[in-house]
C-alpha cells in the first residue's frame, strides 16, 4: 500500500476560486455524497475564504509586488492506496478520519514542514477514497514568493521520501523512486480496466466453448485380425487430437496473461495478472448486483417505449399530456444547467473574450454536458445527455443574458481588475 502525495501550482484568482468551490464544496462535485459531507472536516483556515488566506499570508511576509503569473499557492493532495481503508461489501469506506492517527500525522508533517506557509488542511470523506487537500504558500525562509525554488524536482523527490517515511506506522510505503508513473482521470482507468477485461475474455474464448468428446473409430473386419496395431492407431489419433486442444488452451492462456502484463508495472506483475484474471471470471458481488439493477432498470425502459411506440401507432397518445410531461422535465433540468452555466462564467480567468468562452465549454464538457450542432450547422446547442434538453447558447438567455454577453460581462470585469493592480503597482513603484 502506498503513500501518496500530489502536489499541483495554484495561480491565478480564477484556479483559487476553483480550488475553493471544490475544497469548501460551494460548487457542483459530482462524485461527492451529499449525505457524507458531515464527515468533511476544516483544520486550518486563518481567514474567510481561501483567497484571502493566500492574500494574507504574502501580505505578512511583507510582500507587495506580486507579478500576475506568480504561483501564488502549491496544493497538495494526500492519501494512500484504495485498500488501505477498511471499507464494507459496497466498497464504502467505514470508519471515520476527524481524529485519526492518521490524520493528526498528516497534519503534523505538514505544519513542521511549511510552518505559517500551510493556509488550508481539509479532509475530505464524501468522495470514494478519505484524502487531505492542503494549500502551502510558497515563500522561501528570506520572505520571497518562489515556488520554483521551494518545490525543485530535487525537493520534490525529498518530499515523497519524507512522506512516505512519517506514514510508515500505518503500513504505507514510497513508490518507485524515479518512476514514469503518472496520476490518470478515474474515468479512464475504468476505461482502461474495461478495455483489458474484454481483451482477455476474447483471448480465452476458444477453450470457453464446449469441446466435442474425443471419437474412437469402429475397428473393422481387418483391424480384428491384429488389434494391437488398431489399438495403436486410436491412441495415436487420441494423443494428437490431445496435444493439439492443450496447445489451443495454452496458447490463449499466454495470450490473455501477455495482456493483463502488458500495462502492469514491473513490481506489480503478479499481483496485477491475478486480479485482471480474477476480473475476467466474474465481477465481484457488488459489481455484479449493481449491473442487475441496471439490467433490469433498462428492461422497465424498454418496456416503457415499446408502449409509448403502440399509443403513437394506435393514435392513443395525448399529445397534451407528451406536451406536459416533456415541460415537466425542462422545468427539472433547465435550472441546474443554467446554474452550471452561471458558475462555469464566474470560474473565467482570462481576459480574452474567445479564451473565456473557450474556459466555459471545457468547463461544462467536465461537468458532463455535451455540444451539439443547431440546423444552421453551428456547433451551439447544449445538450443534458441523461434527458436530451437543450439550450441554444447564441441565442437562449440565462438570467436574462445571452453566454455572450455573460462572457464579455465577466472579461470586462476582470480587465478593470487587472487595470487596477496595474495602477496599484505603479503608485508602488512611484512610492
Amino acid at each position: 500500500m502506498k503513500a501518496i502525495c500530489r502536489v499541483a501550482k495554484v495561480k491565478g484568482a480564477g484556479s483559487i476560486s476553483g480550488k475553493a468551490d471544490h475544497n469548501y464544496r460551494q460548487g457542483q462535485v459530482p462524485n461527492a455524497d451529499p449525505d457524507r459531507q458531515h464527515l468533511n472536516h476544516e483544520y486550518v483556515l486563518n481567514y474567510e475564504t481561501l483567497g484571502k488566506a493566500i492574500d494574507g499570508r504574502i501580505e505578512n511576509a511583507g510582500i507587495h509586488r506580486v507579478r500576475q503569473d506568480a504561483v501564488k499557492g502549491m496544493e497538495f493532495i494526500l492519501t494512500a492506496s484504495p485498500e488501505a481503508f477498511k471499507r464494507d461489501h459496497s466498497g464504502q469506506v467505514t470508519n471515520d478520519y476527524r481524529e485519526s492517527d492518521w490524520l493528526k500525522a498528516n497534519l503534523t508533517f505538514m505544519q513542521e514542514r511549511y510552518g505559517l506557509n500551510l493556509v488550508a488542511f481539509t479532509l475530505h470523506q464524501d468522495e470514494k477514497t478519505p484524502h487531505i487537500h492542503a494549500i502551502v504558500v510558497p515563500i522561501t525562509p528570506d520572505n520571497r514568493l518562489c515556488a520554483k525554488e521551494l518545490f525543485s524536482p530535487k525537493t520534490l523527490r525529498e518530499l515523497q521520501t519524507d512522506y512516505a517515511a512519517a506514514m510508515k506506522p500505518y503500513g504505507l510505503e514510497r513508490g518507485i523512486e524515479g518512476s514514469r508513473a503518472r496520476h490518470i482521470d478515474m474515468k479512464h482507468i475504468y476505461g482502461l480496466q474495461q478495455q483489458e477485461r474484454q481483451a482477455i475474455e476474447k483471448e480465452l474464448a476458444p477453450i470457453q466453448q464446449p469441446q466435442q468428446p474425443l471419437q474412437i473409430q469402429q475397428p473393422g473386419m481387418l483391424d480384428l485380425l491384429n488389434l494391437e496395431r488398431w489399438k495403436q492407431q486410436q491412441e495415436a489419433l487420441i494423443n494428437a487430437e490431445y496435444n493439439r486442444r492443450l496447445s489451443e488452451v495454452q496458447q490463449a492462456t499466454q495470450k490473455a496473461q501477455n495482456v493483463a502484463v502488458a500495462n502492469a508495472t514491473a513490481k506489480e506483475q503478479g499481483k496485477v495478472l491475478q486480479q485482471r484474471l480474477d476480473t475476467s471470471e466474474g465481477l465481484k458481488q457488488a459489481n455484479f448486483e449493481k449491473a442487475q439493477q441496471i439490467g433490469q432498470e433498462l428492461a422497465r425502459t424498454k418496456q416503457t417505449i415499446e408502449k409509448v411506440a403502440l399509443l403513437i401507432d394506435e393514435n392513443r397518445l395525448n399529445p397534451i399530456w407528451s406536451q406536459q410531461t416533456a415541460q415537466q422535465v425542462r422545468d427539472r433540468v433547465l435550472p441546474q444547467m443554467e446554474k452550471d452555466i452561471s458558475q462555469s462564467v464566474r470560474n473565467i480567468s482570462n481576459s480574452d473574450v474567445n479564451q473565456a468562452a473557450q474556459q466555459v465549454r471545457e468547463a461544462m464538457e467536465k461537468l458532463g454536458y455535451q455540444f451539439a450542432k443547431t440546423p444552421e450547422g453551428k456547433t451551439s446547442l447544449l445538450v443534458e445527455p441523461k434527458s436530451g434538453v437543450q439550450i441554444n447558447l447564441a441565442t437562449d438567455k440565462v438570467g436574462g443574458q445571452t453566454l455572450r454577453e455573460l462572457v464579455t460581462q465577466r472579461t470586462q470585469q476582470i480587465q478593470q481588475e487587472e487595470a487596477k493592480s496595474s495602477q496599484q503597482q505603479n503608485r508602488g513603484l512611484r512610492l
